[in-house]
C-alpha cells in the first residue's frame, strides 16, 4: 500500500511513498493510534496511578480500561493478568528470569524461536542451572507435538513455543502442545509476538500459563509496548525483574512490600502514551474483527506464494499452504544475496522488506545458509502491493 486509504482506519502516514511489506518487524501507527497519543499529550500528560486531581483519576481510568480492553482481546478472565512491558522480550524475561527455579530444572523450547525467546533461557541456565533442551521443527517449520513430548522429562518445569515463526509463519500446534504439557504437570510460556492481530489469541481456550505480547507489530501499535498474559496464580510466582516505586511499597526500614497483580510488575512509571496508543489500536482492531483480518491475510498470502513462483529462480522457505501459516514467507533467488535483492527493490519502486536471519538462526541453520529475504502482508496490503513486488523481482531476475 502506497499512502491511500486502507480500512484500519484511514490514511496510514508512513506509508505515503513506500509500498510496505515488513509488518512481521513493524506496523506503521493506525491514524487512531496516533490521534490517541496526541490526546493524551494534549489533555492530561500525567503518571498513571499518580495524582488525585481530575485530569489524573481520568487517565489512570482510562489505562485501567485499556488494560481491560487488551484482557478482552487476548481472551483473559481478568485485567489483572496483564502486565504492562515494553516489548515481547522484556515480558519473556519477567518469567525466565522471575520463575523459582532449582539446579537442574529443565526447560523446553523450539528451534523456530527468536532469539529473544532463546537467550532469557539461556540465561537462566548461567544464574540459575536450568537446562535447556530444543525440539527441531520439521523443514515446513513446524514443530510437532511429538518432538516436544520426547524431551519432557521429570524435570522438566516449562515449554515455551512461538505461536508462529517469524522465519516461516508456520503457525505452530499450540493446544496440542498444551495437552501434552498439561498431561506431564508442565508450564507452557508462548510467544504471541507474530500472531497477536494476525490470528485469533484466546489464552483461556489455549490454557497457556504465560503469554508474551508485542505491540509494534501486527497489533500496530506505539514502538517501546508489549505486554505479559499469566494466571494469576502463577503470577504469584514470580519474582519482578525491576523494583520500586509503584510496584511496592517500603514498610520500614529494612523492608518493603510488593503491590498486588499486576503492577508489581510495572515499576516506576510505565510508558503511558504508548499504553493509550496500544489501546487505540486493539479498539481498532477489534472493531475490523479479527476474523476478517484472517481472511484477507490468507487470501493476500495465497496471492503472494502464487506471483513468487511465478518468478524462475525463487526458492520459498516454509509453508506455502496460506491456512498453514500467518502471511509470512521467507524466500530466496539464486545467484544474489537476500541484502542485494532488499536494496534493489527498495531502490527501484521504495519496496520495504527485510533480509538477513531475523533474530532466529537456529531456525535457519537446516537451510544451510545465513539469511532470507522476508515478505510480510498484514491487512492494510493490497494485490497491488504484491503485484508491484512481483514486477520488480521480475526485472531484477532479467538483468
Amino acid at each position: 500500500m502506497k499512502g491511500g486509504n486502507s480500512k484500519v482506519g484511514g490514511y496510514l502516514p508512513a506509508l505515503r511513498d513506500l509500498i510496505y511489506l515488513d509488518s512481521a518487524s513493524v506496523c506503521p501507527p493506525l491514524p487512531g493510534t496516533l490521534r490517541a497519543m496526541q490526546d493524551y499529550y494534549e489533555r492530561y500528560p500525567f503518571n498513571y496511578r499518580v495524582g488525585v486531581w481530575s485530569s489524573s483519576v481520568e487517565l489512570t481510568e482510562l489505562v485501567d480500561n485499556i488494560r481491560k480492553d487488551i484482557a478482552e482481546f487476548i481472551g483473559a478472565s481478568s485485567e489483572n493478568q496483564v502486565a504492562f512491558t515494553k516489548n515481547t522480550t522484556e515480558a519473556i524475561n519477567l518469567v525466565a528470569l522471575g520463575m523459582r527455579w532449582r539446579k537442574g530444572d529443565e526447560v523446553v523450547l523450539t528451534t523456530v524461536e527468536h532469539q529473544s525467546n532463546i537467550i532469557p533461557w539461556m540465561k537462566a541456565a548461567e544464574d540459575f542451572g536450568v537446562v535447556v533442551k530444543f525440539a527441531k521443527a520439521d523443514s515446513s517449520g513446524i514443530v510437532h507435538p511429538v518432538s516436544v513430548e520426547r524431551l519432557i522429562s521429570k524435570r522438566t518445569k516449562l515449554v515455551s513455543i512461538t505461536e508462529v515463526s517469524n522465519i516461516y509463519g508456520s503457525i505452530q500446534p499450540v493446544s496440542a502442545i498444551q495437552k501434552i504439557a498439561e498431561e506431564h504437570g508442565v508450564l507452557l510460556m508462548t510467544d504471541a509476538a507474530q500472531s497477536a492481530g494476525r490470528l485469533r489469541v484466546d489464552v483461556a481456550a489455549s490454557d497457556c500459563t504465560f503469554s508474551a505480547f508485542c505491540g509494534r507489530k501486527s497489533l500496530m501499535g506505539p514502538q517501546g509496548t508489549g505486554f505479559l498474559y499469566g494466571k494469576a496464580e502463577a503470577l504469584e510466582e514470580l519474582s519482578p525483574l525491576t523494583v520500586g516505586s509503584l510496584a511496592a511499597d517500603v514498610k520500614s526500614t529494612k523492608t518493603f512490600s510488593y503491590l498486588d497483580l499486576p503492577y508489581r510488575f510495572e515499576a516506576g512509571v510505565i510508558n503511558t502514551a504508548g499504553i493509550v496508543g496500544l489501546g487505540a489500536a486493539v479498539r481498532s482492531l477489534a472493531e475490523i474483527g479479527i476474523g476478517n483480518i484472517r481472511q484477507k491475510v490468507v487470501s493476500l498470502t495465497r496471492y503472494l506464494v502464487e506471483r513468487l513462483k511465478e518468478i524462475r529462480g525463487i526458492e520459498i522457505y516454509g509453508p506455502t499452504d496460506p491456512e498453514l501459516q500467518a502471511g509470512i514467507l521467507s524466500w530466496n533467488m539464486r545467484r544474489l544475496s537476500p541484502d542485494e535483492i532488499v536494496s534493489r527493490l527498495w531502490k527501484s519502486r521504495r519496496i520495504a522488506v527485510a533480509s538477513g536471519d531475523q533474530g532466529s538462526p537456529l531456525a535457519i541453520q537446516p537451510l544451510h545458509i545465513t539469511g532470507v529475504v522476508r515478505t510480510s502482508v498484514h491487512y492494510f496490503n493490497s494485490r497491488e502491493d504484491i503485484d508491484s513486488l512481483a514486477t520488480v523481482l521480475k526485472s531484477i531476475r532479467d538483468r
